[in-house]
């Protein structure tokens, strides 16, 4: 690597941390004004905005009507609270019928891994991979998203949103 190279590196670091810093205050700030304050101690977490974008999709040629699919094993997908800065563990699971398209298992896995150090609350993670998931596969018949997270401090936390009842 030469210098410029490690130049360039060092401002995107001092980029990606401005950014960081930015959305975490942002989030102490949107917490405070209802009486919340964080627990504990917590890092910089991004913003939603900074998730992968690119999920790729090939074509579904058939006739067939099937369910597909797809869901993490427990611990590969997560993301930080934006209240404690802890890690948010879960299984989440993607089901539809396709239209035209499926979806491509590696950048599904770059995009669900994107998540690990962006901090929001779980129901908006799942509402965001929804709409993400939505607008790739436009014409699937039906789709449903379902988190299951982790318990934190005794409560269990699933989240689920279905194109049928949209």
């Amino acid at each position: 690597m030469n210098n410029t190279e490690q130049i360039d590196i060092k401002e995107q670091l001092k980029d990606t941390y401005k950014k960081a810093l930015e959305h975490t205050s942002s989030a102490l700030d949107y917490m405070a004004e209802y009486g919340i304050k964080p627990d504990g101690k917590f890092g910089l977490f991004f913003s939603p905005d900074t998730r992968q974008k690119d999920i790729h999709i090939m074509p579904y040629k058939h006739t067939a009507k099937q369910v597909v699919v797809y869901e993490t094993e427990a611990g590969e997908f997560s993301a930080l609270c934006p209240f404690s800065g802890l890690p948010d563990f879960g299984t989440l699971r993607v089901e539809y019928v396709p239209g035209s398209h499926i979806l491509e298992l590696k950048s599904l896995k770059y995009y669900l891994l994107s998540w690990r150090n962006i901090g929001s609350a779980q129901e908006d993670i799942t509402a965001y991979v929804f709409e993400d998931l939505r607008k790739i596969l436009a014409d699937a018949d039906y789709l449903k998203v379902t988190t299951v997270y982790n318990v934190r401090g005794g409560i269990n936390t699933t989240c689920e949103i279905d194109s049928r009842m949209q």
